[in-house]
């Protein structure tokens, strides 16, 4: 056999150690924890083929030479020895019938020994290099019986079936010890074989993980599909059944094909949030916007820069401007005196003279000594208050507190606030309606008098009614 054909031959081994590792099913594999393994024993059968070379040396150098079949059946047996996972030693003793070139019966046997380093894995690729003995036996006289030493080195792949049997496929090139004519004899060998394991640690094979994201396939509900989730699937936060991989939208549900929610106007804005799902606007709430801010929609509003709280969004006919509309207005053409007095009418007008009488300080509203309380003789002046905010009932009035500067001016302001604020009370109690009257705390930041004097100080310590426009 020629060295073309040997080393073709190899290549054949090694494309079926490829196809074994590449098209097992991997759901069909049971994932054995080989790394772990420690002082494991290997005893094996193997059958193969040695291819002899033409010029071997395998003859009684004292008788002469035949050349040998171009290959001979081999069967053997072998014991190795792991003490780790990657490295161990093995003796292989194996026999080869076969026949010389004259049709004459010829044996070859083989005692040997070898290093083998391996990837320790399910399918564990390996390499042995080590020596031996071959010999021969033969009745053919150019033959005789002959026995050579030697050097070996192989290429294989086991593959761990269970905790207990193994397959294995060996590719080995032989050296002769002697050399002749022809140089160093070389031969070719293919072995196929199985092997019983004993001493295998960690009990029951690691449950299968078809997909190798770490979930065993019985617990895995998605075993052709790597997720490293509790349940093997991969992540779906909004529970709508689409992955997250592949949801557009993977915090919204929606069981839509890209998991993102329907958007009819397709303004971005999806309809469970868009307040207009079927006109199309880029804003936040998917709605056209309000330019004018009077609360009408500027594709509804017929001003839209005008703010007018109307049904068509422009302001109300008003001629004499006074922001009263004319059918509202008893003088649309004579504008409102905003003045607190009547401003609702739409007409001029003066306040008049029994109103004025109270506005500003209030002669006669005093208080016992640093305290809110009314003094009595107080009451004939707030009940008079009364009756004129009984007769002009669209009168506003806000009762503003004022001390002199003794004191610190929080204190005071504290106390002007609670002086403003029984006044307004004792109005409530005689029938005002509370919503007419403010309170508003001055303290002693308005003095109208010397407060170095004991009159100024006096003067300063008063409440004052101001008509309001408006809202208090």
């Amino acid at each position: 056999m020629d060295q073309y054909k040997r080393w073709r031959c190899l290549g054949a081994l090694c494309t079926v150690a490829m196809a074994l590792c590449l098209f097992t099913p991997a759901r069909a594999r049971a994932q054995l924890d080989v790394r772990s393994q420690r002082h494991l024993v290997e005893l094996g059968l193997y059958l193969g083929a040695l291819f002899p070379p033409d010029e071997h040396e395998l003859f009684d150098l004292g008788v002469g030479h035949r050349r040998l079949a171009d290959a001979a059946f081999h069967v053997g047996a072998r014991v190795g020895y792991l003490p780790w996972s990657f490295i161990g030693a093995e003796i292989e003793g194996g026999v080869m019938p076969t026949r010389t070139e004259n049709d004459a019966g010829a044996v070859l046997y083989t005692f040997r020994a070898h290093l083998l380093v391996q990837y320790p894995a399910r399918f564990a690729p390996f390499a042995v290099v080590g020596g031996g003995l071959l010999g021969v036996a033969s009745g053919d006289s150019a033959v005789g019986s002959d026995v050579d030493g030697g050097f070996h080195w192989g290429l294989g792949v086991k593959v761990y079936v269970t905790q207990w049997l193994q397959f294995r496929l060996d590719a080995r090139h032989d050296l002769g010890g002697k050399r002749g004519p022809g140089g160093r004899q070389s031969f070719f060998e293919i072995l196929g074989g199985a092997s019983l394991l004993l001493g295998w640690r960690g009990g029951t094979p690691v449950a299968p993980d078809g997909d190798g994201d770490g979930v065993v396939d019985r617990a895995d509900r998605c075993p052709d599909v790597a997720a490293r989730t509790a349940d093997g699937c991969p992540a779906d936060r909004d529970g709508d059944t689409i992955p997250d991989d592949r949801d557009r939208c993977p915090m919204v549900y929606a069981k839509t094909a890209d998991g993102c929610p329907a958007d009819r106007d397709g303004d971005g804005v999806a309809d469970p949030a868009d307040k207009c799902p079927t006109i199309a606007a880029r804003t936040p709430d998917g709605c056209p916007g309000d330019s004018d801010g009077d609360g009408i929609r500027d594709d509804l509003d017929k001003c839209p820069k005008v703010a007018a709280k109307t049904a068509d969004g422009c302001p109300l006919p008003d001629r004499d401007g006074d922001g009263i509309p004319d059918a509202q207005d008893k003088c649309p053409d004579q504008p409102e005196t905003r003045n607190g007095f009547q401003d609702d009418d739409g007409c001029p007008d003066t306040v008049p003279k029994a109103v004025k009488q109270y506005t500003g300080a209030i002669r006669g509203i005093t208080f016992a000594f640093n305290s809110a309380e009314i003094r009595k003789r107080s009451h004939a002046v707030l009940d008079k208050a009364v009756r004129m905010l009984r007769r002009y009932k669209s009168v506003q009035l806000r009762v503003r507190g004022h001390t002199d500067n003794r004191g610190k001016h929080e204190v005071n302001l504290k106390l002007a606030r609670l002086r403003a604020q029984e006044v307004v009370d004792y109005l409530v109690k005689k029938g005002i309606d509370r919503a007419r009257l403010g309170v508003e705390a001055v303290g002693d930041k308005e003095p109208i008098a010397d407060n170095n004097t004991a009159a100024g100080r006096a003067k300063n310590r008063r409440i004052e009614f101001k008509i309001v426009a408006g809202k208090l």
